[in-house]
Order: structure tokens, then C-alpha cells, then sequence
């Protein structure tokens, strides 16, 4: 009589890595350090003695220095060993004002090195980089763009030390699909593969392939692989995808509304509608209950603060504490 042996589980399906979540997870864990280097480096093409070599992952939560300012939640943050600071944002829906999102983002690194009684002349270099799976900048058909502060009419550079650059995959899959995109000319190339290797079956074997002769993206796709199998990062990556559908979903009914009444007040009222209803939706907190307090919240920007901090909530009470927070930032200031 023949046994059979334990059946093998079954593979799961793969997590999107351009998924904020996931992302963060395959270039900013412990020990993946070699991975994020290597994306840096292909994104920002230095010269070989200029290449970086080491990096520190830094917090990405940039906290208020006062009540009433915006808190900045970025996906990666990280050092390098010459001091350089660089964010990495990546996007998969356009949540519209990029431009200004990403200068704010820039902005708030760039200025938290200053401490007391330090010279500007050690304010280091800044770099934000976004990434995007959308198009974004209508007026180039380049997918890879870099911004300075530059004199208008004799286009030289203010300084050295701001840089922001926006990567769109789009443009990018374009290129590739007309055979335009090769590593031999970027090597940002196979990391736009490792990107878009769920969704396009001819680019998964052409990610394949590659790794055979690439030890830190086979790294990569190991890693993908791992944590895409495993049930504790399954299940965070589906709560927090579930979140932002409902986020979006709740957005945009409360948007249709706001036309409907149109206006500041309709504004107003429609983004309060949109946290009532992401309450309802991602935590079973009755509207009705919450609505005298969200009511109560009439700035805009403050709206849009507590509607941003709310998507990373992860409990009832750390909505409930936002919203608190909201309200204490509306109050009048001594």
C-alpha cells in the first residue's frame, strides 16, 4: 500500500509591489538595505565613485512642531553614508496636487535637519522621489524627470541641495512595449520590471531572465515572494487595501454631494459626509453617533488632515483620537 506524504499548501496568488504597503516592506525591512541601494542608485545614476554604499532607514512619520501642522507620512525615508536625505513616495492613483504634495514632502525633510544653533551650511542634500502608476506631467513624454530652483531666463541652479524627480510607470511601460526601454541605457529597467511583473505576463519571464544574472534581484524576487506567502503580511496588505477602497469609495460619494450643494459649505459638508462614512465602512462606527463631533469640524484643511491620518488608522479609538486631535487644532489659539 502506498502513503502519500503531506500535500504541499497551495502558492498564493502574488501582492501588487507597487502597493504603498508592500513596497515598504521589500525595500525598507532589516537586511534588505542592499535592495533599496541598488534602487537608489539606478534611479539616480551617480557616477561610480559617487554611487551610494550605505543607507540608514529613518522614521517616515515627520511629526508637527505645532497643533495645527500637517502631519507628513512618507513611504521610505532613509540616509545615506554621505548624509544625503532621500523620501521615496510611490502612487498608484492620482490623488491630484502631486506637485505640491511632493514639494511639501521635500520641504519638511529638508528643514527638520535644522536644529538649534547649527549653521545653514550644514543643511545636507534632499531628495524626494515619487513614483507614479499614473500619468502625471502632461507637458513630457520623458517617464523619468528631475526638478531644481532655477534662474529663470539663464537656467542655472539656486543651490545643490534641493532635488525632487517624479518616475512614471506608465510612460515607462510605453517604452518598453515600443522596445525602448533597455538596461544597458537605464537600469532603472529591471526594477520597473520587478513593478509591473504582476499585471504583464511578458514581463514576468523578462524579470525572470534577468535574475538569472542578477544576484540582488533575484534577492528581490525571493523576498516578493516570502512575503507574499506570508499570512501576517497577507492579511495586513488586504485590511489596509480594503481601507483604501473605502476611502476612495467614501470620497467620492461625498464629492458628488459637495457638486450637488456646491460651494464653500457643500465642501465642507461632503468631506465631513466622507469621514462619517469611512468610519462607517472601515470600523463599524456608527455615523450617527460621531456625526455631532465631526460637525464640529469646519476648516478645510483640517478636514483633509484628518481624512489623510484616518486611511493609516489602524483601530476605532485611533480614529476617535484624530478626530479629538481635529477638533483641538480648530479651537482658537492663545
Amino acid at each position: 500500500m502506498v502513503t502519500k506524504g503531506p500535500e504541499k499548501p497551495e502558492k498564493l496568488e502574488l501582492l501588487n509591489p507597487k502597493n504603498d504597503f508592500l513596497f515598504k516592506k521589500l525595500f525598507a525591512a532589516p537586511g534588505n538595505e542592499d535592495l533599496l541601494i541598488d534602487l537608489l542608485n539606478s534611479i539616480l545614476k551617480l557616477k561610480e565613485e559617487k554611487k551610494i554604499c550605505q543607507v540608514t532607514i529613518l522614521n517616515p512619520i515627520k511629526t508637527r512642531d505645532h497643533l495645527k501642522d500637517k502631519e507628513a507620512i512618507m513611504d521610505i525615508l532613509a540616509r545615506t553614508g554621505e548624509g544625503i536625505l532621500i523620501t521615496i513616495e510611490i502612487q498608484v492613483a492620482d490623488e491630484h496636487d502631486m506637485q505640491k504634495r511632493a514639494t511639501y514632502y521635500w520641504s519638511v525633510v529638508f528643514t527638520s535637519q535644522m536644529l538649534i544653533g547649527m549653521q545653514y551650511s550644514e543643511l545636507r542634500k534632499t531628495i524626494g522621489i515619487n513614483i507614479l502608476d499614473y500619468n502625471f506631467l502632461k507637458q513630457t513624454e520623458k517617464y523619468h524627470t528631475v526638478f531644481h530652483l532655477r534662474e529663470e531666463t539663464e537656467n542655472f541652479k539656486l543651490t545643490d541641495v534641493e532635488e525632487i524627480r517624479f518616475i512614471e510607470l506608465p510612460k515607462m511601460l510605453k517604452n518598453w512595449e515600443r522596445g525602448k526601454l533597455k538596461e544597458e541605457e537605464d537600469p532603472l529597467t529591471k526594477w520597473f520590471l520587478l513593478l509591473e511583473a504582476k499585471e504583464d505576463q511578458k514581463i514576468a519571464r523578462a524579470l525572470e531572465v534577468k535574475a538569472m544574472n542578477d544576484a540582488v534581484l533575484e534577492k528581490a524576487i525571493k523576498e516578493w515572494q516570502r512575503l507574499s506567502q506570508d499570512p501576517k503580511t497577507r492579511a495586513q496588505y488586504l485590511s489596509r487595501l480594503k481601507g483604501k477602497m473605502d476611502y476612495f469609495s467614501s470620497m467620492k460619494t461625498a464629492e458628488s454631494r459637495g457638486w450637488e450643494r456646491g460651494m464653500e459649505k457643500g465642501r465642507t459638508e461632503a468631506k465631513q459626509d466622507a469621514i462619517c462614512q469611512f468610519l462607517f465602512k472601515r470600523f463599524g462606527l456608527d455615523p450617527a453617533g460621531i456625526q455631532e463631533k465631526v460637525r464640529r469640524l469646519t476648516n478645510l484643511e483640517i478636514l483633509d488632515d484628518v481624512l489623510t491620518q484616518l486611511f493609516a488608522a489602524g483601530s476605532p479609538e485611533e480614529a476617535q483620537r484624530i478626530i479629538e486631535e481635529g477638533l483641538n487644532k480648530s479651537l482658537p489659539q492663545a
